[in-house]
């Protein structure tokens, strides 16, 4: 398994230690809450973006943090639109709750010229999978609805998440497709999503899905063993046929919208993305990729690795990308 020089000097220089999310669900959150307020201090100041926020919430009673950059294109077109997801196992986090998705947001808001609708969905053990894909899939039609309220362009809507939240995006796309919806979805943009669980991989996928394989222990803030453990403690493994939960499963996968995609290499749910792209490849749907070499799960939480910020240019330029397909 190899490990980037620079993921090796943060550990050794700033951490201390290897880090790994697993425990119980208690553990877990606390850890998630204490990472989010020790990177907060990291990060640019929310006004370091020319982008606003401001809370939704939808009919049903799902809040949505809108971004929306400030400086509006001329004339009266709306701007593209992405609804997204957030990560954090589907136990964690929250719209209002992560500095690093915060980040994110403002980040592909400002340099992507894009609003951005982070959906505040309910959180597992308590609201088990698929509850999450459920929350975002009524939040998108609600976001497309309104789309004149949100200073967006009802034609120029894409799904967008990371890791479960980028299975989320995937699943609600499929989801609008199955249901005659799908000129509500234009692209998609998932950030090392997981799309398909462990334990319930289809034959033709078997010889590309390694991943879990080669990071099942000592792979850096997240191995195969600990994401197991999510998909335990949030319900996922009882739902592991599910294929809007696990969207890979779905038949349906050349149907999707133009997708864009980070992968990290040293993560459990790499290959869920090499599946993912060995359809799309395979039956022509533009896709497009970012990988990250010896890097894990999540690694671009910390801005002292330059390649934090390659990955947010290249994810707000993913998202041009995205909406670029739009207009073809």
């Amino acid at each position: 398994m190899y490990i980037a020089e620079e993921w090796l000097d943060l550990e050794r220089d700033v951490l201390g230690q290897r880090p790994l999310i697993s425990g119980t669900v208690e553990e877990v959150r606390a850890a998630y809450a204490q990472t989010s307020e020790a990177l907060q201090a990291l990060y640019p100041p929310p006004d370091a973006y020319d982008v606003r926020d401001h809370r939704e919430t939808t009919d049903s009673g799902i809040a949505i943090r809108v971004y929306t950059p400030t400086k509006a294109p001329e004339g009266n077109a709306g701007l593209p639109v992405g609804v997204f997801g957030h990560g954090g196992g589907h136990i964690n986090g929250g719209a209002w709750a992560s500095s690093f998705e915060d980040r994110m947001c403002r980040f592909v808001s400002h340099h992507a010229g894009v609003v951005v609708a982070q959906v505040d969905f309910r959180l597992a053990p308590e609201h088990p999978v698929p509850a999450q894909l459920n929350d975002v899939f009524d939040a998108y039609q609600w976001c497309h609805r309104n789309a004149g309220r949100l200073n967006g362009d009802p034609n120029r809507f894409f799904s967008f998440g990371s890791s479960l939240g980028g299975g989320v995006a995937v699943g609600v796309a499929l989801k609008l497709a199955d249901e005659n919806l799908g000129h509500m979805v234009r692209g998609i943009v998932a950030l090392c999503p997981a799309l398909m669980h462990p334990h319930f991989v289809l034959d033709e996928f078997k010889p590309i899905f390694k991943s879990y394989e080669e990071t099942w222990k000592g792979a850096p803030l997240q191995d195969g063993e600990s994401m197991l453990q999510f998909y335990d403690n949030n319900g996922g493994t009882e739902q592991r046929t599910n294929p809007y939960a696990f969207p890979a499963l779905h038949p349906g996968l050349y149907r999707l919208p133009p997708v864009y995609q980070a992968i990290c290499e040293v993560d459990p749910v790499r290959d869920d993305s090499t599946v993912l792209k060995h359809v799309l490849d395979k039956h022509g749907v533009p896709n497009k990729a970012d990988s990250y070499p010896g890097l894990p799960h999540y690694f671009w939480l910390w801005p002292q690795l330059k390649s934090s910020q390659v990955f947010h240019t290249n994810v707000a330029e993913g998202v041009k990308w995205v909406v670029s397909q739009m207009q073809r």
